[in-house]
């Protein structure tokens, strides 16, 4: 303070604007820093004039900063010119508190020269105002940043609830994918080793896949991917898995699985929204992978020394799309040692620059290079890692690598 009380100015007939059309910050606290007693109250009268009730103060800088922790309040009215501790010593010190960082700061003093108020915002200031003070300006510059502090909270509070609920969301969406005790009763009694990576682009995925065992005792195994993702994509998995979960498995048939999943959905899903999906089965009595596809990615399988990976067949109108759609039964040779792998496409549809994508040649070529990879969760970790090395992947990626005992 300049060591005297400061002149407020209001018009003629004029008093400070009220609470009309801000609603929500009449419990905000504002705390008035000033040396001046007489400013104090006239500060104080004024802001309660305006509507605003949680008010304190503060003799100095010292003061100030010792009822931030006491007082928390949502906005400072901070004069600059004071004894002991000056207002820019003060705001400086208040920014260096990580708690303080979004607190608005609005100033009130007589200095007037540019570089005053060049100072000020350099110290951390939100808002500047001149003395002498008028009244309707200072009480809706006050209102303003307490309306704008309030809208910053509401909005904190929806991201955190929200963030809270995505990831509940994302949990009951992994509990759905069989856990480790289940690939461990697989390799086991089957002797096939089952290694698998889910990744949601976002913090939902449209992505999923599950196995059990059908009536002759075989495994059977199903992944799907819905179009697009997010919270949309990730109810459409939760309604086909427990949909799917229903079916009879005594005696599966890849074929048949899918046309029954398809008239499930397609009264389900609204129009444009739909399912690619790949369901199969392992008979190690005869050594065959023998699937049937919805328009899911072609499944790679190879024979322990082989140079290249055998590719399936991509074939079949996805799920959801018509009821009158049809799926052909495919197989692939899958012996002792045998690998097996099954994939989304966002491991083909990886942008690798601007103009193209990886496409099913590019990831042959990288699964090439990583086929010398006994252990199925050393290629899997080396196989992703080659890929994101490649590009960044812009969807749901889901990969399953299944080895069998030689």
């Amino acid at each position: 303070m300049d060591g005297r009380a400061s002149r407020i100015e209001t018009g003629p007939g004029e008093t400070p604007p009220g609470d009309e059309g801000l609603p929500g910050i009449d419990h905000l606290r504002v705390l008035v820093v000033d040396d001046n007693r007489v400013n104090r109250q006239l500060l104080m009268a004024l802001l309660e004039r305006g509507g605003l009730h949680h008010i304190a103060t503060a003799e100095d800088g010292n003061d100030g900063l010792a009822k931030l922790a006491s007082f928390k309040p949502d906005l400072v009215l901070l004069d600059l010119m004071m004894p002991n501790m000056d207002g820019y010593e003060m705001c400086q010190r208040l920014r260096a508190d990580p708690a303080c960082q979004d607190l608005p700061v609005l100033v009130q003093s007589s200095l007037n020269r540019s570089e005053d108020r060049a100072r000020a915002f350099q110290v951390g200031a939100t808002d500047y105002v001149s003395k002498p003070i008028n009244a309707n300006e200072l009480v809706s510059r006050v209102k303003i940043h307490l309306q704008n502090r309030a809208l910053v909270g509401s909005l904190q509070m929806y991201r955190q609830r929200t963030a809270a609920e995505l990831d509940l969301a994302r949990a009951m969406q992994e509990r759905l994918l069989p856990q480790p005790a289940q690939l461990d009763r697989v390799r086991e009694t089957l002797g096939i080793d089952m290694q698998a990576v889910f990744a949601p682009s976002s913090e939902l995925g449209g992505d999923f896949w599950d196995m059990r065992r059908d009536g002759q005792g075989r495994l059977v195994i199903w992944l799907g991917d819905f179009s697009g993702h997010g919270v949309g994509a990730a109810l459409n998995t939760f309604r086909l898995h427990a949909i799917l979960r229903q079916f009879d498995f005594t005696n599966f048939d890849p074929v048949a699985f899918l046309a029954a999943a398809n008239r499930r959905l397609c009264p389900l899903l609204p129009r444009g929204q739909f399912a690619t999906m790949l369901a199969g089965v392992i008979d190690t009595q005869t050594n065959r992978f023998i699937y049937a596809s919805a328009g899911w990615t072609p499944p790679l399988a190879w024979a322990p020394g082989a140079a290249q990976p055998e590719r399936g067949e991509s074939c079949g109108l996805p799920l959801g799309m018509s009821p009158l759609a049809s799926h052909d039964g495919r197989e692939l040779p899958l012996g002792p040692g045998g690998r097996l792998l099954l994939y989304s496409d966002a491991a083909v549809e990886l942008p690798i620059n601007d103009h193209a994508v990886l496409d099913e040649a590019g990831l042959m070529e990288v699964v090439a290079g990583c086929m010398a990879e006994t252990d199925g969760a050393r290629f899997l970790d080396r196989l992703v890692a080659e890929l994101s090395a490649k590009g960044s992947f812009d969807d749901d990626l889901t990969a399953l690598v299944l080895t069998r005992s030689p």
